[in-house]
């Protein structure tokens, strides 16, 4: 069946199967866990803690609640930046305060004496250790 297109035929194009190897696959970065738990203390920090009236309260009803993912995703992340806030609490101050700067918490340096970059990355390795152990955010790192 290969007439050419001047006689108003169209040829039929002719597949050819095509091997693993050269299929391109899609990369998968795999996300930094650090920066993730970050992000999730960041939010812990940046969060409005001032209402403390009753409207969030309700009376429990025999209807079928209405599950929000966005919602209980966001309470998932601040109970896990709250965990890693705990952890970043058990930081020296100098460290403490070096997480704090590099999140943007923070905006001056207190320690004249002390190097920025060597102070984070010691805090850094010091809390991604902790991170590591900790049953809230071990998974993260898996």
């Amino acid at each position: 069946m290969s007439l050419t297109a001047t006689l108003g035929i169209f040829t039929a194009p002719t597949l050819r199967r095509v091997r693993r190897e050269e299929v391109a696959k899609p990369a998968f970065n795999k996300p930094d866990p650090y920066a993730l738990l970050m992000a999730c203390w960041v939010d812990h920090m940046r969060t409005n803690d001032r209402d403390l009236s009753a409207g969030g309260m309700k009376l429990a009803t025999d209807a079928g609640q209405e599950i929000d993912v966005h919602a209980a995703q966001r309470a998932a992340d601040l109970k896990t930046g709250e965990a890693v806030g705990v952890m970043i609490d058990g930081l020296s101050q100098l460290h403490r305060w070096a997480i704090c700067k590099s999140q943007g918490i923070s905006r001056g340096w207190r320690f004249p004496n002390a190097d920025y970059a060597t102070a984070l990355q010691e805090a850094r390795a010091e809390l991604e250790e902790k991170l590591r152990k900790h049953i809230a955010t071990r998974l993260y790192f898996l």
